[in-house]
C-alpha cells in the first residue's frame, strides 16, 4: 500500500509541477494541490497496518502471537490516528495550508 501511495504521489506532484512550470497554474495553487496530493495518497495508508511499517513489522514477527496481536487489533489501534490525521488533513486542504 505504501509504494502505491508513493508511485501514486509522485505521479501526481510531477504532473502538478510541470502545469506549475508552464504557467498554467500560480505557485498558490501549486501549493493546495501539493498539500491535497499528499493527503489524499497517505492518509489512507494510515489506516491499515499495511501501510504503517512498526504495525507490518510487529504483525509477520515472532513477537505477534505472544502479545495476541492480529491484523484486526491493529486496525482498531489505528483508527484513533486515522481520525487525527484525516482531521488535520482536511483542515489543512480547506484552509489552503
Amino acid at each position: 500500500m505504501i509504494s502505491d501511495n508513493v508511485f501514486v504521489a509522485t505521479v501526481y506532484i510531477s504532473e502538478v509541477k510541470q502545469a506549475l512550470d508552464a504557467g498554467s497554474i500560480s505557485y498558490p495553487h501549486f501549493q493546495a494541490l501539493a498539500v491535497a496530493i499528499n493527503t489524499g495518497t497517505n492518509l489512507p495508508s494510515v489506516a491499515t497496518p499495511n501501510g504503517q511499517a512498526a504495525f507490518l513489522f510487529l504483525l509477520t514477527s515472532a513477537i505477534a502471537p505472544l502479545v495476541r496481536l492480529s491484523y484486526g487489533r491493529m486496525v482498531i489501534m489505528a483508527f484513533p490516528y486515522t481520525l487525527v490525521m484525516g482531521g488535520v488533513g482536511l483542515y489543512m486542504v480547506i484552509n489552503h495550508i
